[in-house]
């Protein structure tokens, strides 16, 4: 399936599973932190995996990755992404510690975004599965601290992917204390695209 041929109506499809997988995200990141989370309403995109790196400012850029291969009925890629500020401010907020106290990332930190990620993934694929009544999973987690670009590079090597389209997800999570930005990319493999829309009835 070419990304470029989607219709308007199958583009909504995907926003919306967007969107509920982002406020389920929320949901299990107040339960995670044991305080409420807001949620904004979620920005929606579709773009080729190729302008990914745009949407941080160029390949160059310093970015924290935590990156899944989809396992199951649905093959592909997931990717949670943060600039380096909204790294640190979730680092701190897991930590319970005052914004701004995080300087870098030590594997304390690591870890607990890595725990972070895997939950707003796991809720972000559990929306797909519902809706779709498809069987998929994240794999194993990997983090990262790289440039955009060579992350990007990374998993599609890595993963041995086919997708031309990244399903973008941009949400603001807000607390008390913080608040951070967040990219969640769906990256599908074009075949596993073309089910997803076909159980939506979107084809």
């Amino acid at each position: 399936m070419n990304p470029e041929h989607l219709s308007e109506l199958q583009i909504d499809a995907l926003g919306e599973v967007g969107s509920i997988g982002a406020c389920h995200a929320a949901t299990a990141l107040s339960q995670l932190l044991g305080t409420p989370v807001e949620i904004s309403t979620p920005t929606i995109r579709l773009l080729p995996v190729g302008e990914v790196a745009t949407v941080f400012g160029g390949p160059e850029n310093l970015v924290g990755a935590v990156h899944s291969r989809l396992l199951g009925e649905l093959s592909g890629a997931l990717l949670f992404i943060l600039p380096r500020r909204d790294l640190l401010a979730l680092a701190d907020l897991l930590r319970s510690r005052e914004p701004g106290t995080s300087k870098s990332m030590g594997a304390a930190e690591e870890g607990l975004v890595v725990h972070a990620a895997s939950i707003l993934q796991s809720a972000y694929l559990a929306a797909i599965a519902r809706l779709t009544e498809l069987a998929v999973l994240p794999g194993p987690p990997q983090f990262a601290f790289d440039m955009v670009g060579a992350i990007l590079e990374f998993v599609t090597v890595e993963v041995g992917m086919k997708a031309e389209l990244a399903i973008l997800i941009m949400t603001r999570f807000l607390s008390a204390e913080a608040t951070v930005d967040a990219a969640l990319f769906y990256l599908p493999d074009p075949d596993s695209l073309e089910i997803v829309l076909g159980r939506l009835g979107v084809v």
